[in-house]
């Protein structure tokens, strides 16, 4: 089954993935880690060079939470494979390479959200 990799900060999602969260993260983590990828993959977005030191450490933060709590699935393989390579990988010194990299890293927490809390399949 294919998914569709979509950023949704609705209430109806945050409160899904509150849910599935639930049993291992403390819901301020989960509001927190939204926020964060709000602000790094929001369209209008551009950090200054001072806040990228401070969203870098918390997206490696979170990302870390999401791979501990996601569970052993073969169709995972991929996604937690590029999460830890992103964590394992050296962080360019330039501003558009770090800002390449945090998106990088929001897109693959992004993913291991969307599998841990699925859209629900609309009925007919």
């Amino acid at each position: 089954m294919s998914r569709t990799r979509v950023f949704d900060a609705s209430e109806a999602t945050v409160m899904r993935v509150l849910d599935a969260l639930r049993p291992v993260q403390h819901p301020a983590v989960v509001d927190s880690i939204f926020d964060v990828l709000d602000d790094i993959l929001g369209p209008d977005y551009i950090p200054d060079e001072d806040e990228i030191p401070d969203l870098s450490l918390r997206m490696r933060g979170y990302l870390m939470r999401l791979l501990a709590v996601v569970p052993e699935d073969e169709d995972l393989t991929d996604l937690v494979t590029t999460a830890r390579d992103l964590l394992d990988v050296e962080v360019p010194g330039d501003y558009l390479g770090v800002r390449l990299h945090l998106r990088r890293m929001a897109l693959a927490a992004l993913g291991l959200l969307d599998y841990l809390a699925p859209l629900p399949v609309p009925s007919p």
